[in-house]
């Protein structure tokens, strides 16, 4: 059996992991990346390597660290190494036009969107937009951090001149239109191995900012840090919808491993998918409620066990 190796930057979301390769008597490797060196030169270990690093790294402190994973990943497949979420999907996880345009492509419908760099921009292109409400949020913000909805020109313009306005990480802002949902709520599709594996409901009720991970850094009442949090619902509604069969296409057709993938349903049915978490977490709480046959970080342990047993 080969090594597995779990690239990340988060200790806290690798405590449920740990406790599946225990359970089945293997212990992978943590390689925290944040900040270090890449010597390409060298061949890396014949090792599984499990990419999770986040697009909200830079809210626990580790500003650079998808740069360095990038570096890092390039290393390992250009020595043939295998990587579960590779370079091409880092490069989806931290940018959302590219997540839509490959969507798109595959038959899926996604908010109309515009990208906007430069603060002195925006409004007149919400004014362009010739539709509100209207979503603003960073193209990198992690976690649902900085969403906000404004339903006039007014209430965006005295937002971006107030001293709370934070700039996005890579300085670009996403203006979407606002997609009035059925009922309070948005759902998350996992996926690991390229294959369904269950949907959550997640309330909207109380705000977007939204961490399905039991052990979140989010220090306010949105994120469910403890397992008894009744926000997060997992439900079999989508299981026979033609939309899971497209999210595998997509997934495949973009070599994404494991993800958890985000849409809303609007008043006519139509679903719009969203946002594509390809270091995705999963609600211990929820899984118990519903007595899921397979948890979340079971079905990613066995997926990666059987990788380096192949």
């Amino acid at each position: 059996m080969k090594e597995v190796v779990v690239i990340h930057e988060n200790d806290e979301w690798l405590v449920p992991l740990r406790a599946e390769f225990a359970k089945r008597g293997v212990s992978a490797t943590e390689w925290f990346l944040d900040e270090g060196e890449v010597r390409f030169s060298d061949t890396p270990a014949d090792a599984i390597y499990y990419n999770r690093m986040s697009a909200s790294s830079h809210t626990r402190g580790h500003r650079f660290a998808p740069e360095l994973t990038k570096a890092v990943l390039t290393w390992l497949q250009s020595a043939g190494r295998t990587v579960v979420n590779n370079t091409s999907v880092l490069a989806l996880e931290v940018c959302k036009l590219s997540q839509y345009a490959a969507l798109e492509r595959a038959g899926l419908k996604v908010p109309r969107t515009h990208a906007v760099v430069g603060k002195k921009h925006l409004l007149a292109a919400a004014d362009a937009f010739q539709q509100w409400p209207l979503i603003l949020k960073p193209n990198r913000g992690g976690k649902g951090l900085g969403v906000q909805r404004f339903d006039d020109l007014a209430s965006l313009e005295s937002y971006l001149n107030s001293p709370s306005l934070e700039e996005p990480l890579d300085g670009t802002w996403l203006l979407q239109e606002y997609i009035q949902p059925r009922e309070p709520f948005i759902t998350r599709a996992e996926f690991i191995g390229r294959k369904f594996l269950y949907t959550v409901q997640v309330n909207t009720e109380d705000g977007f900012e939204l961490c399905p991970a039991d052990n979140c850094s989010i220090e306010d009442q949105f994120c469910p840090t403890d397992q008894t949090s009744e926000k997060f619902t997992i439900t079999q509604r989508f299981d026979e919808h033609p939309i899971i069969g497209k999210l595998e296409g997509f997934l495949n057709d973009n070599a994404i491993d494991v993800a958890g993938i985000e849409f809303i349903e609007n008043a006519d049915g139509e679903l719009f998918v969203y946002d594509v978490n390809t270091n995705t977490n999963y609600n211990q709480g929820a899984e118990q409620r519903a007595g899921v046959p397979r948890t979340g970080m079971g079905a990613l342990a066995d997926y990666l066990i059987a990788k380096a047993i192949a």
